[in-house]
């Protein structure tokens, strides 16, 4: 981002090196239109869910009816648990907006070079990327363990995918032009709104087929001291049923944020009513975060209660995905009509 934050500033000076005086801009009503590209910044999610230990599994492990302590107990709330780290992502940027100026024919008006108004404007960055994944709680998290142990069919751990995230925005946007007797006019601006934002997120938590490798990472002694009488064929039916099993979800996720940006660029008049320009902006957004849902979670229904009948019970397992600030730089071609 500071790379964008650079070419910003220069920019602005550039706008204002080629206009060495200024003048009266346009005054009233305006509308505007945008089509340019957007540079979003890296992301990194946070992964939290009330999932348990997969020993606790009742689809996965016969045993399981016989641990009477609190272990599987299905969180109240959602344990944050791994990260998932993206690198930046580009798309298009398009908008729309209606204005008004309050150039005034006294040039000693303090409203002289200001304007208002109120813009709609869509983003698209694409990602399409696998993340680097991580785990919180550090490197001897269970997470990380089972990682480090080789417990999953990739390599690299767990598997979670990025591709666009798309908005919807609504912002009000305050500018001051600076008027000048050529038929250029530089401008700042900033903005304040909301955005209805869409990420399209997926992620395989697949268990490698390896029943050695799950052994070693959960061994029959260990198994024994959670299930006090538990069998070795229980054990060994528990392995069988891990492993090659999948956790998979494939959903977009939804949150509205709030946010703010801060707008530059200049204006051609191309006659008296209708200029071109380039308009550059940095959009911030406040914290994203949206619910997800493994279906199937382990090769089985989102659940890991069984009833007497051994059907589904107790509350779905979910799980949520959540970011920091947002941000984007935009870049666009921008034309007005002067009413």
């Amino acid at each position: 981002m500071k790379k964008y934050i650079v070419s910003v500033l220069a920019f602005v000076m550039a706008s204002f090196v080629m206009v060495p005086s200024w003048a009266q801009a346009h005054k009233g009503v305006y509308i505007s239109g945008d089509i340019g590209a957007n540079f979003a910044s890296g992301l990194e999610f946070e992964g939290a869910s009330n999932d348990s230990y997969s020993d606790c599994d009742a689809y996965l492990n016969p045993g399981v009816s016989r641990n009477t302590g609190d272990r599987c107990n299905i969180p109240e709330r959602f344990i944050p648990d791994w990260l998932a780290d993206f690198d930046r992502g580009q798309g298009i940027l398009a908008g729309a907006a209606v204005g008004y100026s309050f150039a005034a024919q006294n040039p000693n008006s303090p409203l002289g070079g200001f304007r208002v108004e109120m813009e709609y404007f869509y983003r698209q960055s694409k990602y399409d990327q696998v993340g680097r994944f991580g785990c919180t709680g550090g490197a001897n998290s269970a997470t990380c363990t089972k990682v480090r142990q080789g417990e999953f069919a990739h390599e690299s751990g767990p598997q979670e995918y990025l591709g666009s995230i798309t908005s919807h925005n609504l912002f009000g946007n305050v500018y001051y032009d600076f008027a000048n007797t050529s038929r250029l006019t530089p401008y700042i601006g900033i903005g304040g709104g909301f955005g209805v934002t869409d990420v399209e997120y997926g992620s395989n938590w697949t268990r490698t087929l390896n029943q050695n490798t799950l052994s070693q990472g959960f061994s029959y002694n260990d198994y024994g001291k959670l299930y006090p009488g538990g069998t070795r064929q229980e054990y060994n039916d528990y392995i069988s049923n891990l492993a090659g099993s999948s956790s998979v979800a494939q959903t977009t996720l939804s949150d509205t944020l709030w946010g703010f940006q801060v707008l530059f660029g200049a204006d051609y008049a191309m006659t008296e009513t209708m200029s071109l320009g380039l308009k550059g902006r940095y959009v911030n957004f406040g914290s994203f975060s949206g619910g997800m849902l493994w279906n199937p979670l382990r090769s089985h229904a989102p659940y890991i209660q069984r009833n007497a009948n051994g059907d589904p019970s107790g509350p779905l397992i979910e799980g949520s995905m959540s970011t920091s600030d947002i941000q984007f730089f935009g870049i666009s071609l921008n034309m007005k009509y002067h009413f």
